[in-house]
């Protein structure tokens, strides 16, 4: 198979000293808790909205979703559908609450609205959910690694790992966003460079490659089934990708923290806007790059031996039919998709572990610059974490559905905490905890007792757990006025920050 030009590793190599050199210049040697967790509270719109695309769109992604279209279809896409039905939730339900309390985790606001429990467990769920997300996100980019160098696969996710690290570590959450900027616009290149060349190397150009994958049903995109069995069925998908979707917006500490750096509730909630608007086009050109690399090989045939596993189509196609340093370019892409998705999720994790833990039950009342501290080296650690379990990221199958497998177990309960807190006075802290226990039952014995789309257990997850709490908070007593007022839509007004 063809190598990489020097031009391309001269790209490629360019592109990370460019992210490392970006992230390292937000280093402050004594930075604060609220600047290295929240950026001062100062950042605008459009690059939080940016960050927030870019803290989903890794190269599970980049990679996976038209490695999925040039397997099997265009269904999957109905899932992005999910977030332009999620934003106007988020923006009415929930921005409220995040845009004017003085917040540095989502975990903090159901302390107020219920108790410490409940803010440990929601936040420990994120931990273990974002946790296996990352780990996977390190995963897919080693798989480029290999392809291009050889090195063995540990290696790569120990090399891929080590490098988000150090400059996540370095410049906190600012670095995390402006790095996530440059990573989404190199990506978008990415994908375009992919599209056009695949296209114009079809004999008979799009009219040809149109008619090769509509011939082999690679233009099918709509699968009105009922049966729970089939995965893409439009109903699966856009009911599961609504909640996959409104579950990060309301619960995820990797998409909320960057909408707490926003300087204005207006900030807030145009940065949703942003996320609404352009997640489901590139959702859409994603897949037609599946569907343009079909119609390439369906063409050219002989030119697909030596591909190690369809997950890799896009890096084999960049490296073996793209010029030099347009390889490298597209190459860079992905780990470009990659290192936003790393960076954002350590970060968030150690927030999350400083916030919530260390600084709320082991070292409360301390000065600002040493939560600053702990959370350099909370990054550290949960770069080492993240990076050991990426070594068994392989062992959840497809790359297009690895993360939404776990994240459809665990985001369905998480969601009905949130709702609860914010719907309904009437929800107790012991009354949610135990529908989020039944919700993770009822998810559990759905996916072992059926065949279901596994895009049907955050739904699931989510009506369980909101019936389920509700009704074992009727059984307690109502919960205290300081627990409900201003931290319940339509009921008071939030403190202001």
């Amino acid at each position: 198979m063809k190598s990489l030009a020097p031009l391309d590793y001269f790209v490629i190599t360019a592109y990370l000293f460019a992210i490392a050199a970006i992230g390292s210049s937000f280093y402050r040697r004594k930075s604060t808790a609220r600047e290295y967790f929240l950026g001062g509270r100062a950042m605008s719109w459009l690059p939080v909205g940016i960050s927030i695309i870019a803290a989903d769109l890794s190269a599970i992604t980049v990679m996976g979703s038209p490695a999925w279209a040039f397997r099997h279809n265009l269904e999957l896409v109905w899932t992005s559908v999910g977030y332009p039905l999620a934003a106007p939730i988020a923006i009415l339900v929930f921005v409220p609450f995040y845009s004017r309390l003085p917040l540095y985790t989502a975990y903090e606001y159901l302390e107020r609205r219920f108790d410490l429990k409940v803010r440990l467990f929601t936040s420990l769920l994120f931990q273990i959910l974002r946790g296996m997300h990352v780990a996977v996100v390190i995963y897919a980019p080693a798989l480029v690694i290999h392809l291009i160098t050889g090195l063995p696969g540990w290696q790569c996710i120990f090399l891929m790992g080590g490098f988000t690290t150090l400059y996540t570590t370095l410049g906190g959450v600012k670095a995390v966003i402006w790095t996530d900027v440059l990573q989404f616009t190199a990506v978008s290149v990415g994908i375009v460079v992919i599209l056009v060349a695949a296209l114009a190397s079809v004999p008979g150009g799009l009219p040809a490659a149109w008619r090769a994958a509509a011939a082999a049903g690679k233009l099918h995109h709509l699968n009105l089934s009922l049966d729970p069995s089939q995965l893409t069925s439009l109903w699966a998908c856009v009911i599961g990708g609504l909640v996959l979707a409104l579950g990060p917006l309301t619960t995820d500490q990797a998409v909320l923290q960057r909408l707490f750096t926003t300087k204005s509730s207006r900030d807030c909630r145009q940065s949703i806007l942003v996320q609404a608007v352009i997640v489901v086009p590139l959702s859409v050109v994603l897949s037609l790059v599946g569907t343009a690399l079909f119609a390439f090989y369906h063409f050219h045939p002989a030119r697909l031996a030596g591909v190690p596993f369809s997950d890799d189509i896009v890096p084999f196609f960049a490296m073996r039919e793209l010029p030099a340093g347009l390889s490298g370019l597209v190459i860079a892409s992905l780990f470009s998709a990659s290192m936003a998705v790393m960076s954002a999720g350590i970060n968030s994790l150690t927030t999350a572990t400083t916030i919530d833990f260390y600084q709320r039950l082991y070292r409360p009342g301390r000065e600002a610059t040493h939560y600053g501290w702990v959370g350099r080296l909370g990054t550290l650690a949960w770069g080492a974490v993240v990076t050991c379990l990426a070594l068994y990221a392989d062992r959840l199958g497809e790359l297009a559905l690895a993360y939404n497998k776990v994240s459809s177990v665990i985001t369905g309960p998480m969601l009905g905490i949130f709702l609860l807190a914010s719907l309904t006075r009437r929800a107790t802290a012991n009354g949610v905890l135990a529908g989020a226990l039944a919700g993770g039952i009822a998810v559990a014995i759905v996916s072992a007792a059926t065949d279901w789309s596994f895009f049907l257990f955050g739904p699931v997850g989510v009506a369980v757990t909101l019936l389920a709490g509700f009704g074992a908070s009727l059984l307690q007593a109502p919960p205290a006025e300081q627990r409900v007022r201003g931290l319940v839509v339509g009921y008071g007004e939030p403190g202001a920050a």
